[in-house]
Parts: C-alpha cells; structure tokens; sequence
C-alpha cells in the first residue's frame, strides 16, 4: 500500500492541485492530511472541497482549529489573522 501524507495546504489551490497530480501519478492508495487546509491562500472552499472528494484521512491544524473559533489567533502573524 502506498500512502502520501500532505500538510500546510494553507488555501493554495494550484500548489494542492499539483501535489494531488503527483499523488495519482504515484498511484498512491490513501492520503493522509495532517492539517492546516486553510490560511494564508485565497482558495479555502475549493481546498476544503477537495480533502473530501478524496476522502483523506485529515487531522485539523492550528488554522484549521482557528476557523472554527476553536484556538487563541492572538500569536498568529497578521496575515493569517
């Protein structure tokens, strides 16, 4: 079994894409995000969207968490606020 393990997407949607073209090129058998979908890039919907359509096994991160009210944002720098 192949397994990609992915991280720090942070909304960049053509960084992602590309990382998935790599992942089916490699004929991966599961994918593992281990956080932070979102922050940062201009693309957290479509990013999210597709964790799900490939039905990765995901852990949320620090930005994750924050999106959802559930972590202190005061130590983040001011572009992921």
């Amino acid at each position: 079994m192949r397994i990609a393990v992915i991280a720090d997407i942070h909304a960049n949607l053509e960084a992602f894409t590309s990382c998935l073209k790599v992942i089916e090129e490699e004929r991966c058998d599961k994918i593992i995000c281990l956080g932070d979908i979102v922050g940062y890039g201009a693309n957290p919907r479509e990013c999210i969207k597709l964790v799900r359509d490939y039905d990765m096994a995901t852990i949320a991160g620090n930005h994750d968490f924050a999106c959802i009210g559930k972590t202190n944002i005061n130590y983040f720098n001011s572009y992921a606020k």
